[in-house]
């Protein structure tokens, strides 16, 4: 049976950077850069995405690529000992514990499309910014069953995020060409054409040039060890590395496209949206004196107040509101493409019934009910006294730091262990110069870097994210 391919140049840079350009930087980046010195950071995080991301995120590449397999098999062939298969299986259930508690997340992004949309998130005359933002606060928590009346009903969240994940296996239920790439070549420029509107919005506040000089004026002063280590965790879960994510899409990216090339262009489009994302935020924060929290705190309480309080009347803050949800709607659904497609590979490729592989529609359906239940699990420990508590952090909680925190950065250090050192150097660069049709140059760069500085340098930033 043929290979899975990605059908298109832009086909595959799309569905690549749909992987990267995700709730990563939508959600985290803005506050993470927030409480790093701005500009700073993002310069940090930069240097790190093209240093040591690149080299792992080409290490994947390979490995999938010579594979041609999903993440396990892959890394067995690639390696050419059996042992390393566990890397590639426990990767592909970090993507699949990653999605459970994505899910969630992209769910209450539903919520807040159609609550946006039905102008629910409307200010109320006569109250202060304060009172707005504590308002907003009470109804992300009624909605979520953290506290108070219940209004919402509590198993709201419970029924979007199933509907999210519904979603995403109906997609891929028509392949990589006809349904991921599919929709990836419309959602990206989507993506970047409603981040441009925002910004374009942004630029009528009094804060508009505060907020883009605290982006692009860095403060050296609020750099720490601890900014190095945000930057890297930042990189590594925009870039969908170490979660079997690239792995996967390196086996779909055909021979005639540069892996080099494909690489620089995604952490481009990534740094592109951090960047946009930051300039769409940040003015708002300045123009009304808000501090830029964290998670929930900033994208459901802080901004729909913040949106709401807009000038020019009730409406812009409905429009603006609605459009933010499904910017973060579309970038939640294009990440999540990757992380469900490395467990259907998986599943498709390696699980037999009566002596017969798995169908897609079958393998979708097995993965809907278990990473289903997972992420019902992860919204019901989001609610007020529950139970799924794994120490001291709630199901949701726990599983992402257990894989930002731990399997991520272990996973990019093997890729860089197979590549470098189980792999001869000639099969590596056949693969990165696609046999002789691209430059070598770079490429004997970033093998160096992939073979010695990377493992070196994410280990010891594991080791002290550890202590």
């Amino acid at each position: 049976m043929a290979r899975n391919q990605f059908a298109s140049k832009f086909g595959t840079l799309a569905a690549i950077a749909g992987s990267a350009v995700g709730l990563g930087n939508i959600w985290r980046f803005p506050y993470v850069a927030g409480n790093n010195g701005g500009a700073a950071f993002l310069i940090i995080y930069t240097v790190i995405c093209l240093l040591i991301s690149v080299p792992v995120m080409l290490s994947e590449f390979v490995i999938g690529r010579k594979g041609q397999s999903n993440t396990y098999r892959s890394f067995i062939k690639s390696s050419g000992h059996k042992g390393w298969g566990v890397v590639g299986a426990v990767e592909i259930f970090a993507g699949l514990a990653i999605l459970a508690f994505y899910c969630v997340v992209a769910g209450w992004s539903l919520e807040y499309i159609f609550a946006s949309a039905m102008g629910e998130l409307r200010a109320v005359e006569g109250i202060e910014l304060t009172d707005q933002i504590a308002r907003m606060g009470i109804r992300f928590d009624d909605f979520v069953g953290k506290g108070g009346e219940p209004i919402l009903g509590v198993w709201r969240p419970v029924a979007w995020t199933i509907i999210f994940l519904a979603l995403n296996c109906i997609v891929l239920a028509f392949g990589v060409s006809k349904g991921i790439e599919r929709c990836s070549k419309f959602m990206i420029p989507a993506l970047f054409g409603i981040l441009l509107i925002l910004v374009i919005m942004s630029v009528r506040l009094d804060g508009f040039a505060a907020g883009a000089a605290f982006l692009l004026k860095p403060d050296w002063s609020a750099v720490t060890p601890q900014t190095i280590m945000d930057a890297l965790g930042q990189s590594f879960f925009s870039l969908s590395l170490g979660m079997a994510a690239m792995t996967t899409y390196g086996s779909y990216i055909q021979k005639e496209q540069s892996l080099v090339g494909v690489s620089f262009t995604v952490v481009i489009a990534t740094v592109l949206m951090a960047i946009l994302a930051g300039l769409a935020i940040f003015p708002s924060t300045f123009t009304y004196g808000v501090e830029v929290s964290s998670g929930p705190g900033l994208v459901f309480k802080t901004l729909p107040a913040l949106f709401a309080s807009l000038p020019g009347g009730s409406w812009v803050g409905v429009f603006v509101s609605t459009l933010f949800f499904i910017l973060l709607f579309f970038a939640a659904v294009t990440s999540s493409f990757s992380l469900l497609e490395a467990g259907t590979a998986y599943v498709t490729e390696e699980w037999t019934y009566k002596g017969k592989h798995m169908s897609r529609p079958v393998a979708l359906t097995i993965l809907f009910v278990i990473v289903g239940s997972l992420s019902v699990l992860c919204a019901m420990s989001q609610m007020e006294g529950s139970s799924l508590i794994i120490m001291e952090n709630s199901l949701f909680d726990f599983l992402d730091k257990l894989t930002s925190n731990i399997i991520l950065p272990l996973g990019g250090i093997a890729a860089c262990i197979v590549v470098g050192w189980s792999m001869k150097k000639q099969v590596v660069i056949n693969e990165l110069t696609s046999e002789g049709q691209f430059n070598a140059k770079l490429v004997e760069f970033f093998y160096f870097f992939a073979k010695w500085v990377c493992p070196i340098v994410i280990f010891y930033m594991f080791i002290k994210g550890l202590l």
